[in-house]
């Protein structure tokens, strides 16, 4: 059964967010940076798959059992539509939930194509004109505020918690700019900017589709 801890971009978490865990985003992002065609292609069709049956008929396909060895790992995933360069939606989580990645993408798909409190369910007929992008995530502990303007956007991410554990993300590639990051990510989680606030690193790396699954 679909467990249904998915999160949107706005989020609670009860365990601590300053785990060291960059030992995953030190090997495993790294990996994903240099991912074969065949592997974002993978990643990037799965999504879509599961998305577009629960779009359709709120269908939970299941993950596939024989899987490329990249899927057989774990990781904090999370699933966005675009339409016309917006946000239609996006949920996951930044700590694995799943036995493995590909059920992983697979919940995550579900959760944003009809699970997204912010927004409606999306319906069949904007299947089409939705994009989907696949971003694969690694909480690397706290940082200070001025360790947090010094991120790159392009490829890392940035989670915000204030006051009563909420969490707010940004995820790499939303903006290119490090200052709207985190206001982005304050504002997600609810917080005023004179909140005591936790910020911690996100290692990221996003897969874009019409743009990482194309035959070479």
């Amino acid at each position: 059964m679909l467990r249904l801890s998915r999160v949107a971009l706005s989020l609670t978490l009860a365990g601590a967010l300053t785990a060291p865990v960059c030992a995953w985003a030190d090997g495993y992002t790294d990996a994903w940076r240099v991912a074969s065609r065949a592997d974002r292609a993978f990643a990037l069709r799965l999504a879509r798959r599961a998305f577009d049956a629960y779009a359709l008929d709120r269908r939970v396909l299941p993950a596939p059992s024989r899987l490329p060895e990249p899927f057989r790992g774990r990781s904090g995933v999370f699933v966005s539509a675009m339409r016309r360069g917006a946000p239609r939606c996006c949920m996951g989580s930044l700590w694995p939930t799943e036995g493995n990645l590909a059920s992983e993408i697979v919940a995550a798909a579900v959760s944003a194509a009809g699970r997204d409190l912010r927004f409606r369910p999306v319906a069949p007929g904007e299947l089409r004109g939705l994009a989907l992008i696949v971003s694969f995530v690694a909480p690397c502990g706290s940082i200070t505020r001025q360790e947090a303007l010094q991120l790159d956007p392009t490829r890392q991410g940035l989670a915000v918690r204030g006051r009563g554990g909420k969490v707010g993300v940004t995820l790499s590639g939303e903006t290119d700019d490090a200052r709207t990051m985190l206001e982005w990510a304050r504002i997600r989680s609810g917080a005023r900017a004179s909140d005591p606030l936790e910020f911690i690193r996100l290692e990221v790396v996003r897969l874009v589709e019409g743009r990482d699954d194309l035959s070479p």
